[in-house]
């Protein structure tokens, strides 16, 4: 399919259905190769290829709008405080939990539930990496919870319903769980977390992908709870989700995730929404044999690192993918510094000059002052006056042309004469300190040499030092032009510029 081609698709009303649910988007097509595309094309019109919202469900994972509250932490047996007075016989039905304000408590286990959050838990293909992050889960009334005797969860529950949790400074994300906006209005109960997980085969994988990239298969024995920034898949057909899955780990799904994600979150991070990962093309389980399908997964299987090797695609697609994801991963992690100094523009003005002036000075307070050429003056010398004959304003300069050799300018302005350029370098060392003097005694010519060298010496490694002391200050800085703003105002606060 031509790139005209898919531009009139992509103007047709049945391929731009609506607000979020759009598969194929302007920039993928531009940023797409042609011939990866006339061959994704071409097996797609075969039927070897399909999308995967054809093949099951896409979910993002519960959003609890509360996660102080309803993320708890498990304190392991050894560890329990003894005013607790939990035995080994209650721990199997009773743990003891601490939620985000760092208040401990008992809950029973029936109402708690492991929990798999954010990218970091995604170990593998195959792994999961487990925690003590528990979601505090409950879906009957109040009046069940009493016939059950659940008096840790009925406690935590009227917590919820009178204590104000405040982790952030987000006014939403304040006050009492049971009374925040996003909460108290939620069916049955407010407590009542939307989005049900039941415990099935299903492929994890985030919202947000850097330079890990993988899509995790959950067994069914795992009760985890998917939580939000993790989207889910859960196949229509549980037989076909082994296929599924190692078709997501493939280079042909990494170049299309490359495609489709939306580096608007700073630092060359992908953003993909669940209509970007319903639109991505993988392989139809139904188009391979048997004995193919075994071949496959044995092969993924030992794979040490699966995402990372050629796995479902022919050995002539393989080059064409591998320069494409090169191409699409440099791109990405380009474009964040080619737009920094953009980005930097569009800030107001007042803000950027404040945040350089602070950060200018915490540098300009780790350095002694620039060295000033008077103290390697020798006790006694003989000096010479030279007077300043206008007011310093403006960079200050040594002439070093034929007719202004000698004289010290400021702002392109002579404002002294002094005659050699060992002596200039003199005068404008200590007119960099005080700019206010009328004059300046200057070493006669038997010492100014000596003094002007020491004072070179000194200012060397002086810079070096400024150098290292940027470095430590300003870690976090990456736009080249703020940097080199805040140090020429800390040059200037040091009186070394």
């Amino acid at each position: 399919m031509s790139f005209s081609s898919s531009l009139d698709r992509l103007a047709d009303a049945v391929e731009f259905p609506g607000l979020n649910r759009t598969k194929v988007r302007w920039g993928q097509l531009i940023r797409a190769s042609a011939s990866l595309t006339e061959q994704q094309s071409a097996l797609m019109g075969a039927g070897r290829l399909c999308e995967l919202d054809q093949l099951g469900t896409i979910r993002g994972g519960i959003v609890t709008r509360a996660n102080a509250y309803f993320l708890v932490k498990e304190i392991p047996f050894n560890q329990i405080p003894a005013r607790m007075r939990v035995t080994r016989a209650d721990f199997r039905r009773i743990a003891v939990v601490t939620d985000g304000v760092d208040f401990t408590t008992k809950i029973e286990r029936a109402y708690l539930k492991p929990v798999i959050k954010g990218p970091e838990s995604l170990e593998s293909a195959f792994g999961i990496k487990r925690s003590d992050l528990r979601l505090f889960d409950v879906r009957d009334d109040k009046k069940d919870l009493e016939k059950h005797h659940a008096n840790g969860a009925l406690s935590y529950l009227r917590r919820g319903e009178t204590f104000p949790y405040k982790t952030s400074d987000d006014d939403l994300k304040g006050g009492i769980p049971a009374q925040r906006s996003q909460i108290k209005g939620r069916k049955p109960f407010w407590y009542s977390l939307q989005g049900e997980q039941l415990p099935t085969r299903r492929i994890v994988f985030p919202e947000h992908i850097d330079r890990r990239y993988v899509f995790t298969l959950v067994p069914a024995e795992d009760e985890s709870v998917v939580i939000d920034k993790l989207y889910l898949f859960e196949p229509f057909d549980g037989e076909t989700i082994d296929i599924v899955h190692a078709a997501l780990n493939s280079l042909l799904t990494w170049y299309q995730v490359e495609l489709r994600g939306r580096s608007q979150l700073g630092q060359g991070v992908l953003e993909l929404k669940i209509p970007d990962f319903e639109g991505i093309v993988v392989l139809k389980p139904d188009k391979i044999t048997t004995k193919q399908r075994s071949n496959l997964l044995n092969e993924f299987s030992r794979l040490p690192c699966p995402g990372a090797a050629p796995s479902l695609n022919p050995e002539a697609t393989l080059q064409s993918l591998e320069h494409g994801l090169r191409a699409l991963a440099g791109e990405r992690s380009e474009r964040r510094l080619s737009v920094a100094d953009a980005k930097l523009s569009r800030r107001k003005m007042t803000n950027v000059a404040a945040s350089i002036d602070a950060y200018a000075t915490r540098l300009a307070a780790s350095m002694d002052p620039h060295p000033d050429p008077r103290t390697f003056m020798e006790e006694g010398a003989a000096t010479e006056n030279v007077s300043i004959a206008g007011e310093v304003s403006g960079p200050l300069e040594i002439g070093v042309e034929l007719f202004n050799q000698g004289e010290v300018l400021a702002g392109g302005q002579c404002v002294a004469r002094a005659g050699t350029a060992y002596a200039a370098q003199f005068v404008r060392g200590v007119l960099l300190v005080q700019p206010d003097l009328a004059q300046v005694a200057v070493p006669t010519s038997a010492t100014i040499e000596r003094t002007v060298e020491e004072r070179l010496r000194a200012s060397r490694s002086w810079h070096k030092l400024f150098v290292a002391a940027a470095k430590r200050t300003l870690i976090g800085i990456e736009d080249r032009r703020t940097r080199q703003q805040i140090e020429q105002r800390a040059l200037r606060l040091l009186h070394a510029i």
